[in-house]
Formats: C-alpha cells, structure tokens, sequence
C-alpha cells in the first residue's frame, strides 16, 4: 500500500475521506488528487458512481481501510478545531501539516503569546516546513493563529524568538526532548505514553536555564536527528541540565536503522573530518551510541528523527 504522506493531505480531503466512510459518498471534487487517483485505479476501494462522474462511493473494503489509516487522526483534528473554535467545513483548505502545527501552537499558546515577534519570524520558527512569508500569504492559516493567540495581530518588531513549545501530560513518566517538532505534532503519543513532550527552538538551548525546578525531577531523554548538529545540540543541552544536578539519556533509534545520505535534499548538517569523531566530544556517549556515530561518520551518513516510529523508539529504549 502506497506510504501516506501527512502534508500530501489538506482538511477538504481527509473530510470526503470521512463522508465516504460515514455517508458512503461524496460529491467533493478530490478525483484530481494523485492518491485518491491510486484508491480509485489501483486498490479499487473508492469509485465512481454509476451514471455519474461527479459522486463518489465506498468501495468493498473502504471501511475497514479508512478506520486503520484515517479515522483516529482525523476524530483527533476534528475535535481540535471545534475546541478552538474554528469551524471544520470543507472550506478550511488546512493541510493536515497545517493542523499538527496549530495544535502545538494550541498546547504552548501561553509562552509563544508572551515571547510574539513579526509574523515573518513566527511564520519561519513555527512553520519551518513552509518558510517566513507562509502566513502573510495563508490568511487561512493565519486568522487560525491569531485566533488560537488571542491577538489582533503580529507586533511590528523583528527580534530572536525565545520559546519552548510543550505537549503537557498530568503526571507524566518521563519528559522527552525533541530537537524538531513532528513528534509534538501528535500528541496523541503523549497521552497513550503519558509523557511529556518539549521542544527549545533546535540550537536555542539557553532557555533550558530558565526550566522550573518542579520540571526537572522526571527523568528526561532526548530525541533528535543522528547528524552533526542533532549530536552536538545534545552535548549543549546535557551540559545545561548537569550544571543543573540533572541527567539527560539519548534515544537510539529502534533498528533497523533507515539511513540517509549526508548530502540529502535539503539536509545542511555535514561531518568535520578534519578532527578525531567529528569533534564530538566521546565521553557523553555510551559504547553502543560511540558505535553507531562511528559508522555514520564513516559512511556519510545520518539517520533522520522524523522517520522514526515515537512507540517503536521508546519501546527500543525501555522508557
């Protein structure tokens, strides 16, 4: 079956999804879309209406098919954008990317209103897959934003965005530390593992001086891209929180490894090698995660975080 592809998917789509699965058609135009095109051509689970082109209808199997790979996520976003307050009609042209995002803006709404810069730099650190003018030019993902805020508008001033974005759990087992943002894009995984899931900024590692005593006495990991930066952030953070009397493990990712070029599309972070291990520092690694960086390095390679299943690695780590 062909991998789905959450930004391939915008909220008028995954709607008709859930109209053939509750109404058994829809009239909704997303026959032009390529993996409706693949459902319809190749699996044979949604159709064409007889005697009419324009509806659509469930095929043998569409149920079963749409509860495993689309009803929980998208009860999941359905639910968000009526508890905000954002009525989720088909004319919410959101890619599903687009929801996962206003959900983390939602769970940190708090620290991102007290810490607002323009909307260029919101829209560059927050929307990081979509870039600095993506809101100025998606004023339906922007009227979201301000409304989930509470504000009228983006301040004037340009200056260094200063947060931390948290998927809270009451109580929760363990804090894991993520250096991009795609697991606290489902934050279903908080709440079926009862962790809690924080992200700084990437390098902006600073505002780790400022975490409250109270935080800091579950035991804390961190997941990130095995590359140069993604290691050498750990250092950073792992530093921070010794100094703190505070410990922080490294997750491994869960085997087998999916390697990735170093010279990847769009992927900045290279190995030095003018100097011993990349200039990583061999003494905050274990034996097994030594091994493991040794290879990458060798064979020019990372393995990325965003390809990595959350249950599989925590499972992998015994967390």
């Amino acid at each position: 079956m062909k991998k789905l592809q959450s930004k391939d998917f915008t909220w008028p789509v995954l709607k008709a999804l859930n109209d053939l699965y509750e109404k058994k058609k829809t009239t909704a135009k997303i026959q032009q879309i390529d993996y409706i095109r693949y459902l319809m051509t190749q699996t044979e689970l949604i159709a064409q209406k007889k005697g009419n082109s324009n509806v659509l209808v469930a095929g043998d199997g569409y149920e079963e098919y749409y509860e495993d790979n689309f009803q929980p996520a998208y009860h999941y976003y359905y639910n968000f954008l009526n508890q905000v307050g954002i009525r989720p009609d088909g004319g919410k042209n959101f890619t599903e990317e687009d929801i996962r995002t206003l959900m983390v803006i939602y769970e940190s709404r708090d620290e991102l209103r007290g810490n607002l810069t323009n909307i260029e730099d919101f829209s560059g650190k927050i929307f990081d897959y979509a870039g600095s003018k993506y809101l100025k030019f998606r004023s339906s993902v922007r009227n979201a934003v301000l409304k989930i805020l509470e504000i009228d508008e983006f301040p004037q001033t340009s200056k260094d965005l200063q947060y931390r974005l948290v998927v809270d759990y009451p109580n929760p087992k363990a804090i894991i530390l993520c250096e991009n943002k795609s697991f606290l894009k489902q934050p279903w995984n908080a709440k079926e593992f009862e962790v809690k899931l924080w992200h700084v900024g990437g390098n902006n590692i600073a505002i780790l001086e400022d975490i409250d005593e109270i935080e800091l006495v579950y035991p804390i990991y961190y997941s990130c891209d095995w590359d140069f930066h993604g290691l050498k952030i750990f250092q950073g953070i792992k530093s921070k929180l010794n100094s703190r009397g505070v410990d922080i493990k490294l997750l491994t990712p869960p085997t087998p490894h999916q390697y990735l070029p170093s010279d990847s599309f769009m992927h900045k972070s290279r190995w030095n090698y003018k100097v011993p291990f990349s200039g990583l520092n061999r003494e905050v690694f274990s034996h097994n995660e030594n091994e493991l960086i040794i290879k990458l390095i060798k064979e020019d390679l990372w393995i990325e975080e965003e390809s990595i299943v959350f249950r599989d690695m925590l499972y992998y780590n015994s967390v």
